[in-house]
């Protein structure tokens, strides 16, 4: 390394002629590579810098000890570690709480649709929604397994929003032509 790589000399001297916590606190966490080489001198024959030395170090490695207990407490997935390789996609990544809730949202804004036609109407929705759920399902595997799952999902949000932005100028008498209209969205 050369001497740009090494800490200026204002970091690394206080007044009094002894090394800054700096130097210390880097000396104790291991990163010698940075210090010049005559701080680290002084630091082998000064024995009040040796002694605040020691201290910088038992801070250090309580520093790590916390940490690593933060770590153990938190309970770090494995998928984060280093041991196990991350997996990209497929059923580990999917947001079930929002795919429960939006399903939630949609029985309870066709229940009046399906309470309105009677005993016909509840058997034909019955057939359809089984014969549906069957399709969605076989897709849905086959989606999850494909490795373009992630752009899938990406290009799936934008033509509903695309739709849902078409749908609400549509249902609105005049402004299907002008998006500038003023008064629409």
């Amino acid at each position: 390394m050369d001497g740009l790589d090494k800490l200026p000399s204002d970091l690394v001297w206080q007044e009094d002629g002894h090394l800054s916590d700096i130097v210390l606190s880097s000396v104790a966490d291991g990163e010698t590579n940075i210090v010049p080489r005559e701080a680290l001198s002084h630091l082998d024959q000064c024995e009040h810098c040796g002694i605040r030395f020691g201290a910088e170090a038992l801070l250090s490695m309580h520093a790590g000890e916390l940490l690593a207990e933060v770590a153990r407490v938190a309970q770090v997935p494995e998928a984060l570690s280093a041991s196990r390789p991350v997996v990209h996609g497929g059923w580990t990544n999917l947001p079930r709480r929002a795919l429960v809730g939006a399903l939630v949202l949609a029985a309870m804004g066709a229940m009046p649709a399906v309470l309105a036609g009677g005993h016909q109407r509840i058997a034909e929705i019955t057939n359809t929604l089984a014969r549906s759920i069957l399709m969605l399902s076989r897709g849905v595997v086959l989606v999850a397994k494909s490795d373009s799952f992630t752009a899938l999902v990406w290009v799936s949000s934008l033509v509903l929003l695309v739709l849902g932005l078409v749908v609400s100028q549509w249902k609105r008498p005049g402004s299907i032509h002008g998006l500038t209209e003023e008064g629409s969205v």
